[in-house]
């Protein structure tokens, strides 16, 4: 399809920001630029919010003037209006009164690796629309993604690599954290503490699985295949009783009071699968003397669920000789920067969709993230110094 393009593009290296600018120019200089419309799909309501502010303030106008977005229950845009940067959700809506999308003359759809509901239908009604309306450009953007599965699902559309650069990012993994801070894994220091209104939770932690999954399995084999003789005894006693089936509260509240005591200045984002995690991780950093004194750190979190404003209070600085940190789910990595991150914690863990044949139900479950994800997690901060 000639009116189909894919663009990946490392993290950073301006795909959100700049090509829909490069879009709406072209068009004004070629004297079309009052019949353009152009349309950017976010994934999440915080991406489509943060991305249309920076890129107005890009341009120099208020927001609302030719750049705005719109999300659920809430909008910022004008009659003088030509770039749209919305949420895929909101852009199924428009299409359910306006099949063809008139007035449309761009389409972009940003940070397709999600393949959410949302996007993946978003993606088939798109194909479906196109053989009705020629005139209407459709790009397709992400920094990881299989463009070669895309472009066949568009009858060989034509693919662009954008490279991008990053300050170096430095990568410790399970072995190289217990033997830095010298934490020493037991069987129930990894216990997460749900609390009392979810003691279940907690307790089936303790419930040995009838059947380990295949991730638990193979990361298992794994590390009895590995060879850690660098590492000290402490460290290879601990990889010995890791258990992969937890999140590990305890040992990420050793990692942060390790950066808050030994590292240099510079906020921490804490990757977590969902909203029980986050509220229950920040209840139990904000009862340890050192990261619950408010003179000293700053605990946010993240979610989706959470208040426009309330979302927002992690862009700003913490206040003079206190570290932030930043707990969120993995919505934090797309779209967004966060300027003064130098340090990210991943669980390596996020909450999927999947099918509960026996109930019949969807249900959102923790799975090991993709090694692209984990890239994608830690390249943003790095471009920001």
């Amino acid at each position: 399809m000639d009116f189909v393009i894919i663009i990946s593009g490392e993290t950073g290296c301006g795909k959100t920001t700049q090509l829909p600018q490069y879009v709406l120019e072209f068009e004004i200089e070629s004297g079309r630029g009052a019949f353009c419309d152009i349309i950017c799909t976010q994934p999440r309501r915080i991406s489509a919010m943060t991305v249309s502010e920076r890129v107005s303030t890009e341009r120099g106008e208020n927001l609302g003037e030719s750049v705005g977005y719109k999300v659920r229950l809430e909008g910022m845009k004008g009659k003088n209006t030509h770039l749209l940067f919305c949420t895929s959700g909101i852009l199924l809506r428009r299409l359910l009164g306006d099949r063809n999308l008139n007035g449309v003359t761009h389409v972009f759809v940003d940070e397709i690796h999600e393949r959410g509901m949302n996007e993946d239908f978003l993606l088939i009604v798109l194909k479906d629309l196109l053989q009705r309306r020629r005139d209407l450009r459709l790009i397709l953007m992400s920094a990881t993604m299989n463009a070669e599965l895309f472009s066949n699902f568009f009858k060989e559309a034509p693919t662009i690599h954008i490279p991008g650069f990053t300050y170096p990012v430095k990568t410790q993994f399970l072995e190289d954290i217990l033997e830095i801070t010298g934490y020493k894994l037991t069987s129930f220091n990894q216990i997460d503490d749900y609390g009392q209104d979810k003691l279940w939770k907690t307790q089936r932690q303790q419930v040995p699985r009838k059947r380990k999954n295949q991730i638990t399995t193979l990361v298992e084999d794994a590390l009895k295949n590995s060879n850690f003789e660098k590492y000290s005894s402490k460290c290879r006693d601990s990889l010995a009783c890791w258990s992969p089936d937890c999140i590990g509260f305890n040992l990420i509240e050793a990692v942060l009071c390790h950066i808050c005591r030994k590292e240099r200045p510079g906020a921490v984002l804490v990757f977590m699968t969902g909203w029980d995690d986050i509220s229950c991780l920040r209840d139990q950093l904000r009862a340890h003397p050192l990261l619950g004194d408010p003179n000293r750190v700053l605990i946010l979190t993240c979610h989706g669920s959470m208040a426009t404003s309330e979302q927002k209070l992690i862009f700003e600085k913490a206040p003079p000789n206190v570290r932030k940190i930043v707990l969120a789910t993995n919505m934090a990595e797309a779209s967004i920067t966060i300027n003064d991150i130098v340090f990210v914690v991943d669980c390596g863990k996020a909450k999927e969709t999947s099918y509960d044949a026996l109930n019949n139900t969807p249900c959102l479950l923790p799975s090991w993230i993709s090694q692209a994800s984990a890239r994608q997690d830690a390249v943003p901060w790095s471009f920001e110094r």
